[in-house]
């Protein structure tokens, strides 16, 4: 198989802006692996290969870090065992957050995809100079998160009826939501960076935007209004729409990166820059390049 290589490395084109930045880090969304046949556009076995190529890529910049933005897999456990190894080469820190395809594995298995993953939990966050970073759980409150019997499967199952009688689009059963407690955590964590004078990037599996989106997080609404009140969030990163998304709410960036599991050959993954002042974003294959000034 083919992988277009990242124009940047082959022709020298979408350089870097010649000022230095805060820091630089990796995003890779949706590699969403599976030893299966094609379907449609989503060619599961070839992610393999295009992550291994992303990986030896971000080994050569001078990353703070990596994150993939959910769905690592695409179902069965047994393809954590082709995908970690290739994390494990990654040179640079790697902070993945959970999508919904990571947990489309045998019940017995659930219990075991955070730890396989590398992660002690499933939302989190760190500082590094100016900035800060959160990672939520999109998959906190979902119906096919923990086993059948679990109540908060149950609990789960009311907030998807409550959704589909309100005729809400995202009221899908692969989506999900963020639960009470992390919300508050969110806030604590937004308030606390406020005060510290940090810029704030926060991570996602799923898009919280553009309203009545059959892609979103099912509790959209509510996380966009807390955002809102932070004029020092910089940005909100998603994958799981695998078409890719841009958007502003407030004064917010809300950038869906693009699936890299889609077509035969073509990658897609990015690096951001962050700056004082904006944050560029270096695409690669089918992802765009993108300038986000302050809104």
């Amino acid at each position: 198989m083919k992988i277009t290589l990242p124009l940047a490395i082959a022709t020298g084109a979408r350089a870097a802006s010649p000022e230095e930045p805060d820091l630089v880090f990796g995003v890779i969304a949706d590699p969403q692996y599976a030893d299966a046949e094609p379907k449609g556009s989503r060619f599961y076995r070839n992610s393999l290969a295009k992550l291994d190529a992303a990986i030896t890529d971000l080994n050569q910049r001078p990353l703070e870090f990596v994150t993939t933005l959910g769905d690592l897999i695409d179902r069965d456990f047994a393809s954590f065992a082709k995908v970690m190894p290739l994390y494990a080469k990654l040179r640079h820190p790697h902070f993945p957050i959970c999508g919904n395809h990571d947990f489309e594995v045998a019940e017995a298995d659930k219990g075991k995809v955070l730890a396989t993953m590398g992660l002690e939990k499933a939302y989190y966050s760190f500082s590094k100079g100016a900035w800060h970073f959160i990672f939520l759980d999109g998959t906190d409150m979902a119906v096919w998160r923990y086993p059948a019997d679990d109540a908060r499967t149950s609990a789960a199952k009311d907030a998807l009826e409550k959704l589909s009688a309100a005729g809400e689009p995202q009221a899908q059963p692969w989506n999900a939501g963020i639960g009470a407690g992390q919300l508050d955590w969110l806030k604590l964590e937004l308030d606390a960076a406020q005060a510290a004078n940090r810029r704030v990037i926060v991570f996602n599996h799923y898009p919280a935007i553009p309203e009545k989106d059959e892609h979103n997080l099912w509790n959209a609404a509510e996380l966009v209004s807390l955002l809102d009140k932070y004029p020092n969030i910089a940005a909100y990163m998603n994958g799981h729409n695998h078409a890719g998304n841009y958007g502003t709410h407030g004064s917010c960036h809300y950038v869906n990166f693009k699936g890299m599991v889609e077509t035969v050959d073509e990658t897609a993954y990015g690096i951001v820059r962050c700056f004082a002042d904006r944050l560029e974003i270096t695409g690669s294959g089918l992802e765009p390049d993108r300038k986000l000034g302050k809104i």
